[in-house]
């Protein structure tokens, strides 16, 4: 008589793993679960569902149980000594996208990079949706692909590094590199290493297979060539020059050598969102979309709550909330396309990337620094000497918010005649003061409604900060 067939094991459950208990379970297969946290919503789910909780995954092995697949939440670094136990044991660790992509036969989109990848993400499954395709949007991004993948359907998927360590065999139809920078450092180890952990992206893509590259990247310039050398077929876009897709000098945006519609048509702000309009064009045009069809996609998008969107303003002062830039990569685009006067708010927890890379792009674009949060005496000390700084010390979110709105507008107004702009672009984590970076983002703008409700009444703003050591 065989033995009986090992579990799934769900190790770590949050957002993804919860997703597979449901469809595993509602697919009648046998499963375990590993959670560090005693209890929670999730867990009580679980167990409700027949899924069997493991209180120790090393004694659990060492009782002789024969581990299968484990689907490691990508919260769990990849090193992990239980995971490497469960490899040892002769056990498969993978993630969440990898274990739907076994299962659920479609076609799949999936973007990477280091800003950016949300906005594609939507982007292309809004426009893929309005074009009449079966469309499931899921990965990073909110819901999980576990909780909305079907078969048949065209599944665009959002993909970070965490999740791409643990896809050994995903080779989507169509993958979107869009750039890379610094981030998760203090979850890799390297920006090799964190880079890559991106490139299995494309690491198991077939001849035939397409891949949209973004050529401005030198790094990802370099992986096309090897791309194509494998017989890939390599879709470019670039801001700088012709390809595939590209911006010309006038603002008009090409695709396959047509012109396609002019940047003042999208309804996003920045250059970086004319490239992220670039990377969705090739990939819908690479799947079957295009004429009025793909135009009206790119118009159609109004950006996602948390990258660089308006938050209101009070007077002359603008207000942009990015609370998801939390990267160089992503400030700098932010910074870029924000014009001066320019109040710019950093802060929170640092995830360990070089920030003073960005100090000729403040010295030319920043007039004022607001450092916040448990980093902001570290981003103080860090641009201090390239642009004047202030700091907010409050140890409470909200009240942090609305000490950043008042300190900008009260410099605006001071120094600039209550005009200018002022930009959310943490350049750091969220969880010092806020469950997400939603909940900051929405923090700030109700700092700024106040504020703009306050100025109705009395005109002024409500406060300062103090100025920071060294400003």
């Amino acid at each position: 008589m065989s033995a009986p067939a090992a579990p799934l094991l769900v190790y770590g459950l949050g957002r993804s793993g919860l997703a597979v208990v449901r469809r595993a379970r509602a697919a009648g297969q046998p499963v375990a679960f590993y959670e560090r946290r005693q209890a929670g919503a999730d867990v009580a789910e679980a167990l409700g569902l027949g899924a069997e909780r493991l209180p120790d995954v090393a004694a659990w092995l060492a009782a002789g149980a024969r581990p299968g697949v484990a689907v490691a939440a990508p919260g769990v670094p990849i090193d992990h000594p239980d995971l490497a136990r469960l490899r040892a044991a002769g056990g498969e660790v993978i993630g969440e996208v990898e274990w739907v992509y076994r299962r659920v036969p479609g076609r799949y989109l999936a973007v990477t990079g280091t800003a950016g990848k949300g906005s594609v993400t939507r982007w292309s499954g809004d426009t893929l949706a309005a074009a009449g395709y079966d469309v499931a949007v899921g990965g990073n991004i909110d819901p999980a692909l576990a909780a909305v993948a079907r078969p048949g359907a065209l599944h665009v998927v959002e993909m970070s590094s965490f999740q791409l360590e643990r896809c050994p065999t995903f080779a989507p139809d169509v993958a979107v590199l869009l750039n890379l920078g610094e981030d998760h450092i203090d979850r890799h180890g390297s920006v090799a290493a964190y880079h890559a952990a991106k490139r299995q992206l494309v690491a198991n893509l077939r001849p035939g297979q397409r891949a949209v590259v973004n050529a401005d990247d030198p790094l990802l310039a370099g992986w096309a060539r090897e791309l194509e050398g494998a017989g890939v077929d390599v879709l470019r876009f670039s801001l700088a020059g012709p390809a595939d897709a590209y911006r010309d000098a006038d603002g008009l945006l090409w695709l396959a050598g047509e012109p396609l519609l002019h940047e003042s048509d999208l309804h996003v702000l920045g250059a970086h969102q004319v490239a992220n309009g670039l990377a969705v064009a090739l990939a819908c045009a690479a799947l079957g979309v295009g004429g009025a069809q793909l135009t009206a996609g790119l118009r159609g998008f109004t950006g996602l709550p948390g990258r660089y969107a308006a938050a209101g303003s009070v007077g002359g002062v603008r207000f942009v909330e990015d609370s998801i830039a939390t990267r160089p990569l992503a400030v700098r685009a932010a910074l870029e396309a924000t014009p001066r006067p320019l109040v710019w708010l950093a802060g929170g927890q640092a995830k360990g990337a070089a920030v003073e890379e960005l100090a000729p792009l403040v010295a030319e674009t920043v007039d004022l620094l607001v450092t916040f949060g448990e980093s902001g005496a570290a981003f103080a000390e860090a641009f201090a000497g390239v642009t004047e700084v202030a700091r907010c010390s409050e140890p409470d979110g909200d009240a942090t918010m609305r000490c950043l709105v008042d300190t900008a507008l009260a410099y605006l107004r001071e120094r600039h005649g209550g005009v200018g702009h002022v930009l959310l672009a943490p350049l750091a984590a969220s969880f010092d003061q806020f469950p997400d970076y939603r909940a900051r983002g929405q923090a700030f703008r109700l700092a700024v409604a106040a504020a703009g409700a306050a100025s109705g009444s009395d005109g002024a703003a409500r406060g300062s900060a103090a100025p920071a050591e060294g400003a």
